[in-house]
């Protein structure tokens, strides 16, 4: 008798990914909307966005990475970069090159010479602690790329999305029985 494989990565990155885009989605729309309408100044909210964009980044990251390594456990983790050198090589290697492909030549960073998707990640790899505590002095400052960040994690959404189809199973009709 021949044993199956069981494959637990995929409901559970399914999930994460779903979450992760609801995230960007709600940024999103909180970045659009008038802060008025809800009785503050943007600059009464302004560390949320980085906060919730970095959070969704992880989320898609821990997708990969339950995907990767048929797991229904995530690392524990924060850190950006170091959830992305987890993953497989060639999970790495895909976003890499669609990174330079679709995102690098409409959001180019003439300071690097090799500039790829772990120097997004590196840039902003403790970006969900650091604007979490936004309140808290740092020597070294903090700052947050919207336009390239946003681009980097819709895509890597986008190709998670690609390893997968979900359909719609609704209840089957009464069939009346063959005379």
């Amino acid at each position: 008798m021949q044993k199956t494989r069981q494959f637990h990565g995929i409901s559970t990155g399914v999930k994460l990914e779903k979450q992760a885009r609801s995230i960007l989605k709600q940024s999103q729309a909180m970045a659009k909307a008038d802060a008025h309408k809800f009785g503050m100044r943007h600059e009464e909210h302004a560390g949320v966005e980085p906060m919730l964009l970095a959070l969704s980044m992880e989320f898609a990251l821990k997708a990969w990475f339950v995907w990767d390594h048929n797991t229904l456990k995530t690392k524990r983790t924060h850190n950006l970069l170091k959830l992305f050198e987890l993953l497989n090589a060639t999970t790495k290697e895909r976003l890499d090159r669609e990174f330079r492909k679709n995102v690098a030549p409409h959001h180019p960073n003439l300071f690097v010479s090799d500039y790829g998707i772990r120097e997004v990640l590196y840039q902003h790899a403790n970006a969900f602690v650091e604007w979490r505590y936004i309140h808290e002095k740092r020597e070294h400052g903090i700052s947050f790329n919207f336009t390239t960040f946003v681009a980097t994690l819709e895509m890597v959404l986008d190709e998670f999305a690609t390893l997968y189809r979900s359909e719609l199973i609704g209840p089957q009709r009464d069939v009346p029985p063959r005379p």
